[in-house]
């Protein structure tokens, strides 16, 4: 199989080599026809100088030559030279000298005047190789060495030009290549230059760019690794540690112990449950049944269910939600997700504090917007709670897989897996909506889910 560098070459050179043969082929017909020109030129000039010495001649003669041998006499009062190859012819067109086996009808005449009188004819062939003296035939043989000495360069140079060419076209494509293997090994840190301007500069720099999207991806996936083993060998070392307390006969199984072994396994199943789901929902296969609901109520409904989690912490959690706001969405989910934000609210405030709960019917915040889900406003979701805060650098970052706050009360501490929000965007974004933190005028953090409302809501 030849490579695509052989290829290039090899076409790129027929083409020039091509190119070449034809200009010089070119170049040739057209001194051909030069020279012929010329040579018709000279010969016609040539003929004109010997009929105009022959006029002279034959004025002050009186007469031609009258046998053959007196035009080859020498001194006063000879006839001029004449070359053989022409004809001399009197006026009834009697040939007197030259060639006489030339055809009369293959011949061209040019008078031979005094004035306004004729006294012969000269004729001579239209072409006449023989009229090629020998400054002809050198300057003709010149240029013809020349013509194949220019050629051969130029044969050279289409030679050279297209391998130099072939070379510099396919050398990003080799170094794309060996990226491509060392993407496909795993390997995501080398880099190709990205100096050219033309497609294959553009080409290299996306290929830089999916090496660093995918050193990006494998970073993250390692680092979520490292979390969830994390985040499973804590409850995990807990359950170990308790049961062999208790297989060992240090500690009394008591329903005190084992409540809290039961609290750890549900810790545990609640965080395998979580990355489950948010394990589904990055593959976008989490199921959603759109129905319309009554997003009042359900907010109403998980509220209650998390009085006693607030209560026990002494948190103070109120509500101002308007009855009546209507949008379309899978219930499950929607539990799902008010419940993540009310336990960690319940978690992460200081005991003591208090929690508000707000719901109301909005604009979408998107001018212009065309969409369907958006065309009606949409229901606004408010939950803030007292301090502790987050920091202002770390408000993005919460909806992030496995992130917490590293703040005086919102961390590991409190046994918080960090996917509850992480999962509530998912949940958010399935509806069409947005969900975004913010620093909470009670001291704390504010979370603000909006999702589009139902028509007529």
């Amino acid at each position: 199989m030849h490579s695509i560098q052989t290829r290039l070459f090899v076409v790129l050179s027929a083409t020039g080599i091509a190119l070449v043969l034809v200009a010089a082929s070119l170049y040739q017909l057209s001194l051909e026809r030069s020279m012929q020109g010329y040579l018709t030129d000279r010969q016609e000039h040539r003929v004109r100088e010997v009929s105009e010495r022959l006029a002279e001649y034959r004025a002050s003669a009186g007469q031609w030559p009258a046998h053959e041998q007196d035009w080859h006499r020498r001194g006063p009062g000879s006839p001029p030279r004449v070359p053989r190859y022409l004809l001399v012819i009197d006026e009834q067109r009697q040939p007197l000298y030259g060639d006489m086996d030339l055809n009369p009808d293959e011949i061209t005449l040019l008078p031979i005047q005094q004035g306004n009188r004729t006294l012969g004819w000269i004729g001579y062939p239209p072409r006449a190789a023989d009229m090629q003296d020998a400054i002809d035939r050198r300057f003709r043989a010149q240029q013809l060495r020349t013509l194949a000495l220019t050629t051969g360069i130029a044969l050279l140079v289409a030679l050279l030009g297209s391998w130099l060419l072939a070379r510099y076209l396919v050398r990003p494509i080799t170094a794309i290549a060996g990226m491509s293997r060392q993407l496909a090994s795993g390997d995501y840190h080398h880099r190709l230059p990205e100096d050219r301007r033309d497609e294959l500069g553009a080409l290299s720099r996306d290929i830089n760019h999916l090496a660093a999207s995918l050193s990006k991806a494998a970073l993250a996936r390692d680092r979520w690794l490292a979390d969830i083993s994390h985040e499973l060998r804590t409850p995990l070392a807990i359950l170990q540690g308790e049961i062999e307390a208790l297989v060992d006969g240090i500690r009394p199984a008591d329903p005190k112990r084992l409540g809290s072994l039961h609290h750890e396994i549900l810790h545990l199943r609640r965080l395998i449950d979580d990355l489950h789901d948010l394990a589904l929902a990055d593959a976008g296969t989490l199921r959603y049944q759109m129905a319309p609901l009554d997003f009042s109520a359900l907010i109403d409904e998980q509220a209650g269910l998390f009085e006693d989690s607030f209560r026990q912490r002494q948190i103070t959690l109120s509500q101002d939600v308007p009855p009546g706001l209507m949008l379309q969405g899978d219930a499950t989910r929607l539990r799902q997700l008010l419940a993540n934000l009310l336990a960690n609210s319940a978690k992460y405030t200081d005991e003591g504090g208090r929690a508000v709960l707000r719901g109301r019917l909005g604009s979408s915040g998107k001018s212009g917007s065309t969409d369907a889900a958006h065309a009606h406003g949409c229901v606004i979701l408010t939950l803030e709670d007292s301090a502790p805060g987050v920091p202002e650098d770390a408000l993005p970052k919460l909806f992030d897989h496995l992130y917490r706050a590293e703040s005086a009360s919102r961390n590991r501490a409190l046994g918080g897996s960090g996917l509850g929000l992480s999962l509530a965007r998912r949940i958010v974004e399935a509806h069409g909506g947005t969900i975004d933190a913010q620093a909470s005028d009670l001291g704390g953090l504010r979370i603000v889910v909006r999702l589009p409302a139902c028509p007529g809501s």
